[in-house]
Formats: structure tokens, sequence, C-alpha cells
């Protein structure tokens, strides 16, 4: 156990040892850091995962849309499955990276992805996280817009705290629960259905009904986010799914 009294304190600290699989709850007599198969794993993620966010969806944790209150949605989500569900990471010292789809350059065959950069597991990223609520809250949580200033103010909060990427693993999953909520508080509606993970068939049939999947424009726009600065393309998506609450 390390000194910070929950066991991790640095990037190496998450993985089973000797692997790169993360560790987690699901444990046996064989299985001292967790479920060592990562495709195991996800499977057991996910639907542990969308068995708690249908919870939240129908009992939402009250709160005040700051920090805190982003840290206790993604530990009821993720209780089951990560001790350190709730708590934000520790590590990577450096900038973490990630690869994603080439926004900028998206027909370019010899380079279909790019590289992201997320903050560092620092102060840094405490110190962002919390401007970026405090900025939320000094908007007075969005409520008494009209829905192109709103639309725009959200895919801002959004855009921004995605970037910081608090949690070593499930932040869409937690920010989406979190802006859903925000969005009702707001006086709009978020239709979520339209960013699930569907096959090629229930996509034809949401394009068909005038409401077709946004989740891969979704992706998108927020590696675009990351790497223009820019939220605009974020809204945009955004935008095809937000509705006034009445």
């Amino acid at each position: 156990m390390s000194g910070n009294g929950w066991g991790y304190e640095n990037w190496e600290d998450y993985y089973i040892p000797g692997s790169k699989v993360v560790r987690n709850k699901f444990r046996g007599p064989d299985k001292p850091y967790g479920e060592p198969d990562p495709d195991v794993l996800r499977e057991m993620e996910e639907f542990a995962s969308a068995v708690r966010m249908a919870e939240l969806k129908a009992n939402p944790i009250e709160g005040n849309f700051d920090y805190e209150h982003m840290q206790a949605i993604h530990g009821y989500i993720f209780q089951d499955v990560y001790d350190w569900a709730g708590v934000p990471r520790v590590g990577p010292h450096g900038w973490m990276t990630k690869e994603g789809p080439n926004v900028l350059h998206p027909d370019d065959p010899d380079n279909p992805t790019m590289a992201f950069t997320y903050y560092p597991g620092t102060e840094i990223m405490h110190e962002d996280a919390r401007k970026q609520y405090r900025r939320l809250a000094e908007k007075n949580y969005l409520r008494g817009l009209e829905k192109p200033e709103f639309v725009r103010e959200f895919a801002e909060i959004w855009g921004e705290l995605n970037v910081i990427h608090v949690f070593r693993e499930g932040n869409t999953r937690t920010q989406f629960i979190f802006f859903e909520q925000l969005c009702r508080h707001a006086g709009f509606v978020i239709d979520t259905e339209r960013f699930a993970v569907r096959d090629d068939a229930t996509m034809r049939q949401q394009a068909a009904a005038g409401r077709p999947n946004l989740r891969e424009d979704f992706v998108r726009a927020r590696f675009y986010s990351q790497a223009t600065g820019s939220n605009n393309r974020l809204a945009d998506v955004l935008d095809q799914a937000i509705m006034p609450l009445n």
C-alpha cells in the first residue's frame, strides 16, 4: 500500500503486474489483481457501468456541478469495477497522449491517425479542472440562456473538461451523466441515445426516423477540439441532440 492510502502513486501502479491490463475488482483466488483478460474485463466493465448509469438516470446524484460532483458520479458508475472509482488519476507526470482519427487531414491515406494530448496527472490538472467548474458557476450553470448561446457555452465547458480528462478510465461515460444532468438543470434535454454505440441496422433505423446516430461525429468533434482549441465543431454536433426541456 502506498503512502496516499489507496495504493496508487504513479501510472504503473494502475496495471496488473507484468501486463498492461488495469487492476480491477473482479478478483478471485487465481486473480489477486482482478480479471487479467482485457476482452473479458471490457465486457464486465461495460455491463457493470451500464447498470449503474441506468440507476443514475433514474435517481441522479445531487450536487453543485463542481469537481466533487463529477467525482461522485464517476465513483458511483465504477464502484463495482475499480478501487479508484471517483478518484482523479495520478500520473502520468508528463502530458498524456492518445491516438485518434486524423481530424485535421481526414483524407490523408498515409496518416489516418494522429496523437492527441491530455493534461498530466499533476496539480495543474486539478487547478484547471476547478477553474472550469468555477467558470460554470459564474455563468449561473448556463441557466436562462436561449438555445444557441446555451449550446455554445455547453460545448465550451464539455470540450475543456474532456481535454483535462481527470480519470484513469471512464471519462466519457461520467461526462455524459454529468452533462445530461446539467442540461436539465438549465432547462434543456439532450438525447443521449443518439450518441450510443449501435449496430448498422439500428443506425439505419435511427436515420430513417430522423434521428441519425451522432457518435462518430461526436468523437471526431472532441478530437478536433483538442487539435485546434476550438469547440465550434462540438457545438454543431451537440446542437442536433439538444432541445428545450418543455
